[in-house]
């Protein structure tokens, strides 16, 4: 007997995403059927997978079911689907192997999509106004981030209040940067997805690139609030 050839459900090779799966209560399945998604039967998820709620979530299987899909790509999506959105909320813990997560920065809109950036630890490679979002403590003395979350004194939020509410007015994707304005009010907020940058903190040399292969826009994707990027 052959072996069963893996779904590409299962192995999508989207940076460091390799998985995207969402618990859906059955009554749902045919809504999310005909947005392209199929239950974990369909994809020849290996039997008891399903149950990996560390990975998944937890799952009743008499009420729910466990579905998967490819997530959409900035690139591939209309810019008239996108200016106009309302940011909701933002994360720096964005995806996930089980045990730990891989950090991946999210802005929530009001379609209750991520727009995320998709690489290891991103918001050290996120700017917003000049200004990065997470570094490492030992460069709290050069860069003040953002968002710190190291305990005690090491903790504070000044990101998400600041940007909650903001207009999506534009944004461009060049090869190695992703620029998007925010407006709130009268102000405008630039948040920059970066490979690398002069002003991102580093104690010597160059830092290291956030991705290895590819453009900026390989790793930049939608991502439902109810589901998971698994890498």
């Amino acid at each position: 007997m052959g072996t069963i050839k893996k779904h590409s459900f299962l192995d999508l090779k989207i940076g460091a995403v390799g998985e995207y799966a969402m618990v859906i209560d059955l009554t749902e399945l045919d809504k999310w059927r005909g947005l392209g998604w199929l239950t974990y039967q369909e994809v020849n998820l290996p039997d008891g997978d399903e149950e990996a709620f560390l990975v998944y979530g937890d799952l009743d299987k008499e009420l729910q079911t466990l579905v998967f899909n490819s997530p959409p790509l900035l690139k591939d999506i209309s810019q008239n689907e996108i200016i106009g959105k309302k940011v909701l909320d933002i994360t720096t813990h964005l995806g996930t192997y089980g045990m730990g997560g891989a950090g991946f920065f999210g802005m929530l809109l009001d379609n209750f999509e991520y727009l995320t950036y998709a690489v290891w630890g991103a918001g050290d490679y996120v700017i917003i106004n000049d200004r990065i979002v997470e570094c490492n403590p030992e460069y709290y003395h050069k860069s003040r981030p953002w968002i710190s979350d190291y305990g005690d004194n090491l903790s504070w939020d000044e990101l998400t209040e600041y940007i909650k509410g903001g207009i999506i007015k534009s944004y461009l994707i060049k090869d190695d940067t992703c620029e998007i304005v925010v407006e709130k009010s009268t102000e405008e907020i630039k948040v920059e997805f970066v490979r690398n940058d002069k002003r991102l903190p580093r104690s010597r040399g160059r830092k290291r690139n956030a991705y290895k292969k590819g453009q900026i826009a390989d790793y930049i994707l939608f991502q439902h609030e109810d589901a998971v990027l698994v890498v």
